[in-house]
């Protein structure tokens, strides 16, 4: 070669006795995360948790059940909720017997007879009356309803037969 240098070749150096040793495989890619499997069985802090408030739920609901049942357990079953018969909201038995309009009533507040007939009362919840004459009408009194029944009968008498089932 003309006018340059001349390479020549050097000697090689010996490598450590690291370098000798040999080299890692190539670097692979990270594996690919799997996805979230679920567990058959919750963490023990959720276990327990839940525990607690299956219990405390039941437990409240058996002392609530027990609380609005306890006044119907003590309750003294000799004595009744219903009414004695006879007087009726602490009045005395209402006993009547007159003439009114040309028609004799007499009865008391189980039962009325308009000139010897039978007139057939019910008794409403709200403690007045109603009587198969005048059913759309109610009266505080036996003998208000009975007066009422006379006046809507006009000279007709009762049926004997009773009232009729509708």
């Amino acid at each position: 070669m003309a006018g340059g240098t001349k390479l020549e070749p050097r000697p090689v150096a010996a490598r450590p006795a690291e370098s000798l040793a040999p080299a890692p495989p190539p670097a692979s890619p990270p594996p690919k995360p799997s996805p979230p499997t679920r567990s058959t069985r919750p963490p023990r802090s959720s276990r327990t948790r839940r525990f607690f408030l299956r219990a405390a739920f039941a437990f409240g609901a058996i002392g609530g059940t027990a609380a609005a049942l306890t006044p119907i357990f003590r309750a003294d079953p000799r004595k009744s909720a219903a009414p004695a018969p006879g007087p009726v909201d602490g009045m005395p038995d209402e006993r009547f017997d007159e003439m009114y309009g040309g028609r004799r009533i007499q009865g008391t507040a189980s039962g009325v007879r308009i000139d010897g007939r039978p007139l057939h009362l019910m008794r409403r919840a709200d403690g007045t009356y109603v009587s198969v004459v005048n059913h759309f009408e109610s009266f505080p009194t036996a003998l208000a309803t009975a007066r009422a029944a006379v006046d809507d009968l006009g000279g007709t008498q009762l049926s004997l037969a009773g009232p009729a089932l509708h």
